[in-house]
């Protein structure tokens, strides 16, 4: 009897268990699922945000700072990054080095942010930048020196969305080429970005036939720089090459018109927005810059790949803020967004972050350019992310400064010659 029963209840035992395995299987496929999209026990994703509201560098922080609250409103108000709401945490660092660091610790340390945006400037972005990497917290900056993500081996948490002063120079000196200046001053700011640009100048004369005739340089907030452009005028020096953000560009052109020296003024992509234009006013006019497309989308050509997405984020900036977002509004636009991708893919903590950032980024089409990035390359743009603009008429102007046309003239001879040689070889035979 008593085995009868015990028989009984070692079946009934497993009934109940087979069940329960049953159950369990496609509890742990739900819960695979959801693993899979990040989104178990997951009430918000949260990133930090680190932009120069104020100080200084406000004029790229700003438009910055504007673009990521509007991003967050569109993303949750289109039900979050898969179901899950997301808050960006913004902090202003104030234009400071020193701001920038305490906000960056309080971001990792209080918050326990996922990844961390900004800042705007070179200086800041540097200081930063040791932080991210001893923290393993993903930092993608919105500076464009090319020291924020080299070497590469000491960037590894560290990425970066405006196109690099290396490609700066590049368009600048092909620009130069085809005007046929070949002798220039340069005239940089002392800090970061003006050193960093200083360095990709020098690097990069020799390749281009650019002699550099006289090195000045100025601190950010000098009220004057009629001094260094006697100097370079005096070094025989076609064109002055100003390397720095406002307010110190405006203030130099302002100088250059006073002084009345024929030389002309070409400027970084530090200064492509309105406010230079604003600062320096009539003196602003036949300034040359290299600059992203953001800065006029609805001069961009409709093929262009980049349209689309340029014309709705400008469209929508504008119908908000009542301003234009100029590039450094597009570099907050695709700081947060590279992000979002990742977390949209799946990547849900710091370390996937990084991950996908340095080996998912293919062909990603974003307001600056499309990015390619790589191990090798944390930026992940080429010099064609940048078309080159002149001041006319108190806007900026896109304009065909013949990089392209000398390339497709170059492609022109290179099938010519390919012609004649097969012509060549049509007579042999």
């Amino acid at each position: 009897m008593k085995k009868k029963l015990l028989l009984a209840l070692f079946l009934v035992a497993g009934m109940f268990l087979a069940a329960c395995g049953g159950g369990g299987n496609d509890t742990t496929e739900d819960a695979s699922n959801e693993n899979d999209n990040g989104n178990e026990d997951v009430d918000e994703y949260v990133i930090g945000a680190i932009y120069s509201k104020t100080g200084p560098n406000s004029p790229l922080g700003e438009p910055e700072w504007n673009t990521t609250e509007m991003l967050v409103d569109q993303i949750n108000e289109n039900g979050g990054i898969n179901g899950v709401p997301l808050r960006v945490v913004l902090a202003d660092d104030e234009s400071s080095q020193e701001k920038a660091v305490q906000e960056m610790n309080r971001l990792i340390n209080d918050e326990n942010v996922l990844a961390v945006l900004g800042s705007s400037g070179t200086t800041e972005s540097l200081a930063m930048k040791g932080i991210a990497n001893q923290n393993q917290v993903p930092l993608v900056s919105a500076a464009a020196a090319a020291q924020v993500v080299e070497p590469v081996e000491e960037s590894e948490w560290v990425f970066k969305t405006p196109q690099s002063d290396r490609l700066a120079v590049e368009r600048i000196y092909i620009y130069l080429n085809n005007a046929g200046i070949s002798k220039v001053g340069l005239l940089t700011d002392s800090n970061a970005f003006g050193t960093t640009g200083l360095e990709e100048l020098e690097a990069a004369a020799d390749e281009y036939n650019i002699e550099i005739t006289a090195k000045e340089s100025y601190n950010t907030q000098d009220p004057d720089m009629s001094t260094q452009l006697t100097n370079i005028n005096s070094s025989g020096a076609e064109a002055v090459i100003v390397w720095g953000t406002n307010p110190a560009p405006a203030i130099i052109a302002n100088n250059l018109t006073s002084l009345g020296f024929d030389m002309e003024y070409i400027g970084s992509h530090g200064i492509a927005n309105q406010s230079f234009i604003d600062l320096a006013e009539d003196a602003a006019e036949g300034v040359v810059i290299p600059t992203g497309k953001a800065l006029f989308p609805d001069q961009i050509p409709e093929d262009d790949v980049q349209y689309d997405v340029l014309n709705e984020y400008y469209n929508n900036y504008v119908e908000r803020f009542d301003s234009e977002p100029t590039n450094f509004g597009s570099y907050g636009y695709d700081n947060l967004m590279l992000v979002v991708e990742a977390l949209k893919n799946g990547a849900t903590d710091r370390e996937s972050i990084r991950d996908y950032l340095e080996n998912e980024i293919s062909d990603w089409v974003g307001t600056t350019g499309v990015f390619n990035m790589s191990p090798e390359d944390h930026n992940g743009l080429t010099p064609d992310s940048l078309v080159m603009a002149r001041v006319e008429n108190g806007e900026w102007v896109l304009f065909e400064d013949d990089a392209a046309k000398g390339e497709e003239t170059e492609e022109a001879g290179d099938n010519e010659e390919n012609t004649e040689e097969e012509t060549a070889e049509e007579d042999e035979e």
